[in-house]
């Protein structure tokens, strides 16, 4: 989600409603600006090193050099006013979220290419996308609680997962926010729930035990995995990234960052260890500790 102080506007109290305090260590260290773009939704790294960003006001996909700290526009998606979630499903083909649409988006050519794949008409807001495996996503709708299953080759899509700990909640209808997968546990944050959650799933996406709460009293937007085995958490109004081991459940805060709201790491050599956090303001990069 977009960094709230101006997404939420006439909404001051909400933040002064939530239960408890922040549950983080002082932060470790600070980010440096990668480059500066308008209200970063969501990151993505390709394995030439460039990284891909969206935002939600925008059809642009930006193309971001994180060595030379420049941008562009990689591609305008046709259809899409939008852009939110975004994930590599195959070497270099991405699927995002536009609206209600998830679009393919390939760079495999001489230049990249984009289209729809299908609608999920029924959809309230789609805003969190993870890969699940080679040709399913996971889609997160903030608005109705649920996650989708969506298969990028046909466009076949059910809904997977549904419990209250993805219901949107207080003035605004947003629940379940940031989501990804791995190794058999779908996680995921609830934004303004203050809330962390995981729950495991079989091969058809079907929860195979009951949710577990690993905090609720720290906003969360979207997250990534690190190198490390640990998880990393953008804050979004907490202004930080936070570390998860996921063995814990603790976050521990890596490093400032106004309006956090997404995360991604190098892939190459250079930059395996650094965190790409979109924000507010543009990227931003913080080294961790591997």
């Amino acid at each position: 989600m977009h960094h709230l102080s101006s997404l939420l506007g006439s909404l001051p109290l909400l933040f002064s409603l939530t239960s408890a305090a922040p549950i983080v260590e002082p932060r470790q260290a600070a980010a440096t600006q990668v480059v500066r773009l308008s209200s970063i939704e969501n990151v993505a790294v390709r394995s030439n090193g460039q990284i891909l960003a969206t935002n939600m006001n925008s059809a642009n996909l930006y193309t971001v050099d994180p060595v030379a700290k420049t941008s562009k526009t990689a591609i305008t998606i046709s259809g899409a006013s939008g852009l939110s979630g975004i994930a590599e499903f195959a070497p270099d083909v991405f699927a995002v979220i536009g609206g209600k649409g998830i679009y393919k988006v390939d760079f495999t050519g001489a230049s990249p290419k984009s289209s729809l794949i299908k609608t999920i008409t029924e959809a309230g807001n789609l805003n969190g996308l993870a890969l699940f495996d080679n040709s399913t996503v996971l889609v997160a709708d903030a608005q109705k609680g649920s996650v989708f299953k969506f298969d990028v080759n046909t466009g076949a899509y059910s809904v997977a997962l549904t419990d209250p700990t993805m219901a949107p909640s207080g003035g605004i209808p947003f629940g379940i926010d940031g989501i990804k997968y791995k190794d058999g546990v779908v996680w995921y944050t609830n934004i303004f729930k203050n809330s962390f959650h995981k729950i495991s799933v079989d091969g058809a996406v079907k929860a195979t035990g009951t949710v577990t709460t690993l905090w609720s009293n720290l906003m969360g937007d979207d997250l990534c995995f690190g190198p490390n085995g640990k998880i990393y958490v953008a804050t979004n109004s907490r202004n930080s990234l936070v570390e998860v081991d996921p063995a814990v459940g603790k976050p521990t805060s890596v490093g400032s960052v106004t309006g956090s709201t997404s995360c991604a790491f190098g892939r190459t050599e250079k930059d395996a260890n650094v965190a790409y956090v979109g924000a507010g303001a543009g990227i931003f990069a913080i080294t961790v500790k591997v």
